[in-house]
């Protein structure tokens, strides 16, 4: 799968957000009348806390030898490198993974929020800007799992951070919300995306919650899961839980995935 990307900057407003324009020095990436395109990488900015515009006037101002084409934060999305470029945002002397490089990848930076870790509503923007791509690469959901890639799958380095490593719960339930955009499957009650994807989770503590909605906002159910096995058939972001939220098949309502294994 690829497409030769020969467009400069995006127009389309994603998640409602008009995406800005800051144009990232000349000093820190590659020029390119175009160039095929495979990938997506995903990246966060590693700062204890940052904005996407404030991100943006730092590669534009500063010789940084280092770029990414897209910035996101809880209500701003800035394009830094033009989509035809190279950005230089997996670069490394060995790489984990056998095809994806700077040259045929767009690099997407989550800002941080505060304590170096991305918020709910960054990941959100996120996902739905790796769908908007998806849709301009021609990735459909079932190739997600192929082609959106963290860091971490490139090099392996730790990053995002907090959805680094095998299994990663807060990784599966993005890329579960990419597709769920792409599936255009919303939520019945809120209109947003959730999970069309069903997997199973271990639960290693006996008094994990039960809530009736995705977030600490939403009601106990009163029930605990109890150590064991789950299968889990939806997940949405949501406060409370920095790997998102899972609705258990069984019908009893939500947990935070915070305490919950993929297998």
């Amino acid at each position: 799968m690829s497409k030769t990307i020969t467009t400069g900057w995006i127009r389309d407003k994603i998640n409602g957000i008009t995406v800005s324009r800051i144009a990232c020095s000349s000093k820190n990436y590659a020029p390119c009348s175009s160039r095929t395109v495979s990938f997506l990488a995903v990246h966060y900015t590693g700062n204890a806390k940052d904005t996407a515009t404030g991100n943006g006037n730092y590669f534009k101002n500063n010789s940084a030898g280092a770029s990414a084409h897209l910035f996101v934060d809880d209500s701003h999305i800035v394009q830094s490198v033009r989509l035809k470029d190279r950005a230089w945002h997996v670069g490394a002397n060995s790489y984990k993974h056998k095809t994806c490089r700077n040259t045929n990848s767009i690099g997407i930076e989550m800002c941080t929020s505060g304590g170096y870790k991305v918020s709910a509503k960054t990941k959100q923007n996120a996902a739905q800007l790796c769908a908007y791509l998806c849709r301009m690469l021609g990735i459909s959901a079932n190739q997600v799992d192929t082609y959106v890639l963290r860091h971490w799958d490139v090099t392996g380095k730790n990053c995002p951070a907090q959805m680094a490593g095998k299994e990663n719960t807060e990784w599966a339930a993005f890329k579960a919300e990419v597709k769920s955009i792409l599936n255009g499957k919303p939520n019945a009650s809120t209109g947003a995306p959730v999970s069309a994807a069903s997997f199973k989770v271990q639960v290693s503590i006996s008094n994990l919650n039960i809530r009736k909605g995705p977030g600490t906002n939403y009601a106990r159910t009163g029930k605990k899961t109890g150590k064991g096995v789950f299968t889990i058939t939806q997940t949405k972001s949501g406060t409370g839980s920095k790997a998102g939220w899972g609705k258990l098949k069984s019908g009893e309502g939500w947990i935070s995935l915070d305490y919950a294994k993929r297998i």
